[in-house]
């Protein structure tokens, strides 16, 4: 791994760089190369004085956003917490007093995509450079560490000094990436796309106690964002964005936001667990709308077959419609949505 005796500051997080690699390219059609970096601490919070960081974060408009509009429905305050209670063991939330929103996270998706706003890693920054240029040119481009080989590692200096287990301080990215894509599928000019993917696998730590491992296992991001908006400093915002997590205890956890169009957050939780019930939900955030619509179901398949053929089962929690739900409330009004 190439490194370089340097350090840097990244402003807004108190977090301490090094070895942020540099902007050598192996490749004139893909630039990505290794990346090693050392911070104070992983944890991201708000700090006075500098520009927010929280409200960047994947969860922070669902967090807040499924808050009940009748404070006194004890039911829709309880499944709200229960939704929370989920989201603060796999993205390492910290809530507030009040308990409507977080004060800190700690995970590898809030982290990077923080660290690739702040454009002061070396090749990440030319990495988005290069895919601002193929946009400007009209032709298509990748940036792509897991095609070149190149390692990602973040370390965590504070929880390496504290003894921490290998996954809570060491986090190592499998894959970043960025395509542009500036025809559709089928060859159309005018999509004017970007892509961007994130995948974080956990390191091993055999040794480690069961209790000190972080919930989260791996995740794999996926955002689309619209090229002619495309910016190279601070953030761009995803007209469409999922991410997929794998979980130690939880299940499998997939969150699909659709910031333009239908303007929904969907969360889905699927349990293998024999005992669990339900072992599938869907919860599902109107925005304009201001609604939570909560689907379950327990040992439906996805799928059934019928005359051959395998359709969607619409018993599953992921294909139940409006009326199937099992429950409902009116919820807290979000603006400026991020």
């Amino acid at each position: 791994m190439r490194s370089l005796p340097w350090c840097l500051a990244l402003s807004g997080l108190g977090l301490l760089l090094t070895g942020c690699g540099d902007d050598s390219s192996d490749s004139a059609f893909n630039p990505a190369d290794d990346v090693d970096l050392v911070f104070s601490t992983f944890d991201l919070v708000d700090q006075e004085g500098q520009p927010p960081t929280l409200e960047h974060t994947r969860f922070h408009d669902f967090y807040r956003g499924i808050e009940p509009l009748d404070g006194s429905d004890t039911d829709a305050a309880d499944t709200a917490a229960e939704l929370r209670g989920l989201i603060d063991q796999v993205m390492g939330a910290v809530a507030s007093a009040s308990g409507d929103h977080y004060r800190k996270v700690r995970n590898p998706l809030d982290l990077m995509n923080q660290v690739l706003a702040s454009g002061e890693v070396s090749n990440f920054a030319t990495g988005r450079g290069y895919i601002s240029e193929r946009i400007a040119a009209g032709e298509p481009g990748t940036y792509n560490s897991r095609a070149n080989g190149a390692l990602i590692r973040f370390i965590d200096q504070a929880a390496t000094n504290a003894g921490a287990s290998r996954p809570d301080r060491e986090w190592l990215y499998h894959t970043l990436a960025w395509t542009y894509a500036p025809d559709d599928p089928d060859g159309n000019a005018g999509y004017e796309k970007v892509f961007r993917t994130i995948q974080y696998v956990s390191r091993d730590d055999e040794g480690a106690e069961p209790d000190t491992l972080p919930e989260l296992f791996s995740l794999l991001a996926g955002s689309q964002f619209d090229a002619n908006n495309f910016v190279v400093q601070g953030y761009n915002p995803p007209e469409y964005a999922n991410v997929s997590f794998a979980t130690r205890t939880l299940g499998s956890i997939e969150f699909r936001q659709e910031i333009i169009g239908q303007q929904t957050d969907t969360l889905f939780v699927s349990r293998s667990d024999e005992d669990a019930s339900p072992d599938c939900l869907r919860a599902e955030l109107d925005y304009p709308m201001a609604t939570l619509r909560v689907y379950t179901s327990t040992d439906e398949p996805a799928q059934i077959e019928q005359d051959g053929a395998f359709l969607d089962n619409p018993q599953h929690c992921a294909f139940q419609q409006p009326g199937d739900e099992h429950s409902r409330y009116d919820t807290v009004a979000i603006a400026e949505r991020q």
